[in-house]
Formats: C-alpha cells, sequence, structure tokens
C-alpha cells in the first residue's frame, strides 16, 4: 500500500530526528510535495543555540550528508524525489501544531482569508495583523491584537522581556477591547513576527 504524504513526513521525522539533533540542530519541519510533476523532500532545520548564529549553506549540506544514507535504508518514498535541506529564513510560517506551540504568548503575524469586521475596529486593514498569541485550541486561537502604532513599541516590550507573557490590558486607548479568538479555518498564514522580512 502506498503510504499518503502526511505518513512519509511522518517517517522521515521520526528517522532523522535524533541525527539533526546530535548536530546541534531543531528540526522545524519535514514537507514532502511536488511542483511541475517532480517530487521534493524538504528538511528544514534550525539552529538549537541561536547564538551561534543561523544556518549555513555548510550546515546544511552536514545535515543532508548525515541523513542521506538513513533515508535510502528506510526507504520509504516509492518515486523518485530530490532531497532539500534549508533554513526556516526570515518568512518562518508556523505550519503545524509543535510550530505553533512554539509561539504561543510569542508576538505572531496573521494573513486571514476574508475580511474580519471586528479586526477592522482594532486599526488593521481586517485581514491582516500582528499580535500576541495567547491561547490555542482545538479548533480556534486567541489573540491580543496590536494597534498598527503599537507594533514597534510592542515588540521592543517583548524583546526585552526575552519573549515571556507581556501583562497588557486588554482593552486599548480608544475602549475596544482587542483580544479576538479566531476559527482556524479562517486562518491562512501565520508567521513569527520576531522573523519576519518587513
Amino acid at each position: 500500500m502506498k503510504s499518503s504524504k502526511k505518513d512519509i513526513e511522518e517517517i522521515v521525522r521520526f528517522l532523522i530526528k535524533e541525527i539533526v539533533a546530535n548536530l546541534g540542530f531543531e528540526l522545524w519541519n519535514v514537507e514532502y510535495y511536488s511542483e511541475a510533476d517532480e517530487w521534493f523532500l524538504e528538511i528544514t532545520i534550525d539552529r538549537i543555540n541561536k547564538s551561534s548564529g543561523g544556518v549555513s549553506i555548510d550546515d546544511c549540506e552536514t545535515v543532508t550528508h548525515a541523513v542521506t544514507p538513513v533515508i535510502d535504508a528506510a526507504d520509504p518514498i516509492e518515486n523518485s524525489y530530490s532531497l532539500i535541506v534549508s533554513s526556516p529564513g526570515l518568512n518562518r510560517e508556523l505550519k503545524n501544531e509543535f510550530h505553533v506551540n512554539r509561539y504561543i504568548n510569542k508576538m505572531v503575524s496573521v494573513k486571514l482569508f476574508s475580511k474580519n469586521e471586528n479586526l477592522s475596529l482594532l486599526n488593521t486593514d481586517g485581514k491582516n495583523f500582528t499580535g500576541i498569541l495567547k491561547e490555542k485550541a482545538d479548533d480556534a486561537m486567541t489573540f491580543e491584537v496590536c494597534k498598527m502604532e503599537d507594533k514597534q513599541s510592542k515588540t521592543n516590550k517583548q524583546k526585552n522581556k526575552n519573549n515571556n507573557i507581556i501583562n497588557n490590558e486588554q482593552k486599548n486607548s480608544d475602549g475596544i477591547n482587542n483580544i479576538i479568538t479566531l476559527v482556524k479555518k479562517d486562518i491562512a498564514h501565520i508567521y513569527a513576527y520576531d522573523e519576519i522580512d518587513i
């Protein structure tokens, strides 16, 4: 029976997670996808010790050489594919539960599929906003939304507190509640704000 895309990603994650960690990296994501009739297995890594700097091309090559024989031996993918090892980059998208859990009580940038009237009241364009990811439930997420002019000051406060919880009032200067809960199906993308290219 042919393995599903999700099964392949989980198998590869299980096979290489410890290898990647032993090299000093965190396994950020594993994605198996196709483009223009070609299949790719993309492994995204990040440094465990961020003070050592970002992920270099040499780092990606090191991880490639380490994981390739392990993946080849297990042979979880029937068709031909190209292996890519990369870093999360500036626009770090939170794609799964693991990613989202890492950014609870941290600043994120959110894009919705369609305009939300409640967000429009908070001086946003109603479809894109920045705020603190406060809570995550099975089918919803709660955010403390930043007004457009407050984003920079709030980011500075957050970084000064080493990404700990910020105790802000739940209402902005206009008396409007800036805590909003959105169902996951309305959220198109979530990015780590401290990593986004703005």
